[in-house]
């Protein structure tokens, strides 16, 4: 997919992300990995709940930066974390596409204890 095509699609899920209703941009088989774990969240509604569930507990989002190519793209940020030990975190959040919709997410930082599904666990 052209570099065109990825960002409209990122475009398109970013704000998409701020209805709570994304899902229809992640593929069938779509994972989400937390890299801290290797926990996995698999399915485009079980990974739509769990970023859901990820933002709910996260507040100060700073987007540093948004890097896009064909069939990638990677978000870099920061934010306050609601839940967990205090204090500022950086996070990295790889997405992998395959055609108009995401395939895959792969989250970097210390998420693991504000994501809702595996703090359950």
């Amino acid at each position: 997919m052209p570099f065109e095509q990825t960002r409209y699609v990122m475009d398109n899920y970013f704000k998409a992300l701020g209805t709570g209703d994304f899902a229809r941009f992640l593929t069938d088989d779509v994972t989400w990995t937390t890299m801290e774990t290797g926990a996995q969240v698999r399915g485009p509604l079980a990974v739509q709940d769990a970023v859901i569930g990820l933002h709910a507990r996260m507040s100060d989002f700073e987007t540093r930066q948004l890097v896009v190519s064909d069939d990638f793209a990677c978000i870099e940020g920061s934010c306050l974390p609601n839940v967990g030990p205090p204090g500022r975190i950086s996070y990295c959040v790889i997405y992998d596409l395959r055609g108009d919709q995401i395939a895959s997410m792969r989250a970097y930082g210390p998420l693991t204890a504000m994501m809702p599904i595996l703090a359950a666990e």
